[in-house]
Formats: structure tokens, C-alpha cells, sequence
């Protein structure tokens, strides 16, 4: 997922990695059924080459979008996120994102273009609003966000990613850095007055 400033839609990343997987998933089961082991190590290489061929897709895409607009790039701390129990679909679908692999390319990939990568915690940036701060939000569904105290209402990848953003600024802001914002504003992050985010 990639949401810039710059962009009204943000960009999902993962449907063909996840696909992928899902696909490779049901095909080693049934040749695991029927007993062909070799067959199952043949096609577990052929879908290491195609997740890492997308893998490094995703990656140049975003690092790409970067240089293009003089950016950082934000990630969130995965640290956890398999250990959330939420069935065994989900988690597969989960567990089939590679996303320490996709992180590591995306930071070597923007270090030979120096561009600087921040990894920021993740705790609580889905269920805290990116508007007011609140905490009082609820899910009704797993892609809809909304806010009891604001009203807010968004996609809730969008809001985490946000407050993923916030906190990248955040922490710009205690070790003192210039950030051009999109429109060539420039801002120094060591000072009181910000910019509002969206």
C-alpha cells in the first residue's frame, strides 16, 4: 500500500503476490495429495522466482515514486503481525505476504538512489484516527474506517497509513530535517509551525 500526499487514490500493492501464493498453496496441495514430491519442489522454485520477480516490481515502483517526488519513504513495523488469529483464510492470506523480503529490497533499492527510509511502529495506526487522534473508532467492516468522536470516514489502509506518515514526521521532527512538501514547499521539522497533514 502507498499513500503520498501528492496522490488522492492511494496505491495497493500485493493482489498478484498474493495470488501467486494462493495459487502455488492449492497446487502443492494437490500434488501432495497425490504423492508427487518432486513436482511440488519444482513448482516451490517457480514460485519463488515469480513472488520475487513482483516483490522487486513493487519495490522499484515505490522508490521510483520517491525520486519522482523528492519524498521519503515511511514503513510500518511488521513486528507481530502473524500472530493475530483471525481464522485460518486469513491468515493465510496474511502469511503469504513476504514482507520483510519486500521491505529489504525497497531499502536497498532506495539506498543506492539515496533515498531515506524510516520505520516507524505500527501499533495502534489502524484503530487510532489520522484526523482528530482518537481512539473511539470502530470497523464495521475490515476496508471501512470511522471515527465516533470526528466522523471521519475512510478506507482503513488509508488511515493507518496516515498515521504511519505522522508518525514518520514525528520523528523527523526530534532529530531535526528539512522536508519539501509537494508544491515545493519547504519546512524545517525543528520548528514549532507544520504544516497540517491530511
Amino acid at each position: 500500500m502507498s499513500v503520498a500526499r501528492h496522490r488522492s487514490k492511494p496505491k495497493l500493492y500485493g493482489r498478484r503476490v498474493r495470488g501467486a501464493r494462493g495459487k502455488y498453496f492449492w497446487l502443492r496441495r494437490k500434488l501432495g495429495r497425490e504423492k508427487k514430491l518432486r513436482a511440488i519442489k519444482k513448482i516451490g522454485d517457480k514460485e519463488r522466482r515469480v513472488v520475487n520477480d513482483e516483490l522487486h516490481k513493487i519495490a522499484k515502483d515505490i522508490v521510483d515514486e520517491a525520486e519522482r517526488h523528492n519524498a521519503i519513504i515511511a514503513i510500518g513495523d511488521l513486528k507481530g503481525v502473524r500472530k493475530n488469529d483471525k481464522g485460518r483464510k486469513v491468515n493465510r492470506k496474511v502469511n503469504s505476504m513476504p514482507f520483510y523480503r519486500l521491505k529489504e529490497y525497497i531499502r536497498y533499492k532506495a539506498f543506492e538512489r539515496g533515498i531515506l527510509v524510516i520505520e516507524v511502529p505500527e501499533y495502534n495506526t489502524s484503530k487510532q484516527c489520522s484526523r482528530c487522534g482518537s481512539m473511539r473508532t470502530k470497523r464495521p467492516s475490515q476496508g471501512v474506517f470511522i471515527c465516533e468522536d470526528c466522523g471521519y470516514q475512510i478506507n482503513a489502509d488509508v488511515n493507518g497509513a496516515k498515521n504511519i506518515l505522522k508518525r514518520a514526521v514525528g520523528y523527523m521532527l526530534t532529530v531535526g530535517a528539512a522536508v519539501t512538501w509537494p508544491g515545493g514547499e519547504r519546512f524545517a521539522l525543528w520548528q514549532a509551525t507544520l504544516p497540517n497533514l491530511p
